[in-house]
């Protein structure tokens, strides 16, 4: 009988609800920004680093959609390198990637459950997450993806 109090104590599917972490980078610009701060429309967060091969093919796609989706917050979370290696990723590719938050240190690995790179978070608007996609997206799972917030 033990074992059924100790089941009945246990917390809620609910309350294990994943969100958007409170914890405050660095932009690559240098001013800090805690992720929180982006909630108010639905959020794509897209982890990647400079020296991941599926990250550089997928980081286009994902500028295009961010560029065509003004409704979805798009934020590039560049785990392990410095703002030196961004800028020069950027230059190589002839990029400018929007809303980059740098976390040399991988403190959000931890919170958002990243053990490869790329990781893509889908969140709602209110922070809450609706879909991880683990791996490069290509281009044909995007717009389904996408539309799905």
């Amino acid at each position: 009988m033990g074992g059924l109090g100790v089941f009945l104590l246990q917390p809620r599917a609910e309350s294990t609800t994943e969100v958007l972490p409170s914890i405050t980078l660095q932009r690559l610009e240098g001013t800090a920004i805690n992720l929180t701060d982006f909630k108010g429309k639905p959020i794509l967060l897209n982890a990647w680093a400079t020296w991941c091969e599926p990250c550089r093919r997928e980081m286009p796609l994902l500028l295009e959609a961010a560029r065509t989706n003004p409704d979805v917050q798009f934020i590039f979370v560049n785990i392990s390198d410095g703002p030196e290696a961004v800028k020069a990723f950027e230059k190589e590719l002839g990029l400018k990637i929007p809303n980059v938050i740098l976390d040399p240190e991988a403190r959000l690995s931890d919170p958002l459950r990243i053990q490869g790179l790329p990781v893509t978070l889908f969140y709602d608007a209110e922070g809450r997450l609706i879909n991880r996609r683990i791996g490069e997206i290509r281009a044909e799972e995007l717009p389904g993806l996408i539309e799905a917030f």
